[in-house]
């Protein structure tokens, strides 16, 4: 596929991002440093006065269940990725009605394209492996609100949508503390499914420029340490005392396989072993 992150007139496409958080915020410095025109979201006046600060133009957008708060401005755009996951403590049926609200204003609006931060966990643990064709249906709430959700953008006649599925987000410090640690060491053999946060945005800029539409993606490292040996690298990085080797639980586990975005996209991980994370600072 060739580049056309375009618009007819030669420019590159405005692209608003809800929101600009841990992911957010430095997806959005890497496409504006790319020279594309961005717009950022935050639900505070702090939180947009910090973006402002780093030279971002930024609003405040505010979703919830009922009601779609946020200027007109950040709405005027030709993309529009949608990094809002959902939240356990408010049940399932929370986030299903916030995105069906704003599927409804987004096709009111210019955008035309949607990237849908989604996760792996869609996919419900067959202690095997998992793709893009797997229809079993996850057996936690926000495993089910998250799959109902892309189906509501993705099912949209106004705008095309192109759904990321991302593993578990590491880097920078995203890092396991001691309890986490010690917690961890109870599922030594279950395999990882992670994504270092350099690669989402690797992934999220190529579906832009490879104009990618109407597809879904898993977005995962080809790496899949156990467990435990994950959290004695993160010990020792930490400075911390290794986790104890308890006897091996049977637990299940999934595999989340990445080759159709590997291929479609042809897009290479910077941190395809997740254990780079520790040796590399980042």
């Amino acid at each position: 596929m060739e580049s056309t992150a375009v618009t007819p007139q030669g420019e590159k496409e405005r692209i608003s991002i809800l929101s600009c958080g841990w992911l957010g915020k430095p997806l959005a410095l890497h496409l504006k440093a790319a020279g594309y025109p961005v717009k950022g979201a935050r639900t505070t006046i702090e939180g947009v006065q910090e973006l402002r600060a780093l030279g971002l133009e930024a609003y405040t957008v505010v979703l919830s269940e009922n009601v779609l708060t946020g200027p007109d401005d950040f709405w005027d755009a030709d993309i529009l990725v949608v990094n809002i996951p959902p939240r356990k403590e408010r049940g399932k049926d929370a986030h299903v009605s916030e995105i069906m609200l704003l599927r409804s204003f987004i096709e009111t609006t210019p955008i035309r394209k949607v990237i849908f931060v989604s996760s792996t966990s869609v996919y419900k643990d067959i202690n095997g492996l998992v793709t893009e064709e797997n229809e079993e249906m996850p057996d936690t709430p926000n495993g089910m609100a998250l799959r109902e959700v892309e189906e509501l953008l993705l099912g949209s006649t106004a705008f095309d949508t192109t759904v990321l599925r991302f593993g578990g987000l590491i880097g920078y410090d995203r890092l396991p503390d001691q309890r986490r640690i010690m917690e961890g060491r109870k599922s030594n053999g279950q395999p990882m499914n992670v994504i270092h946060r350099d690669d989402c945005i690797g992934v999220i800029r190529q579906v832009i420029e490879k104009d990618a539409w109407g597809e879904v993606f898993n977005a995962c490292a080809s790496g899949h340490p156990q467990r435990s040996r994950y959290y004695k690298a993160a010990a020792q990085y930490l400075g911390i005392p290794m986790p104890r080797k308890l006897p091996a639980e049977e637990e299940p586990y999934k595999i989340v396989g990445s080759s159709k975005l590997r291929n479609m996209l042809g897009y290479s991980f910077l941190y395809d072993d997740p254990l780079q994370v520790f040796t590399t600072n980042v």
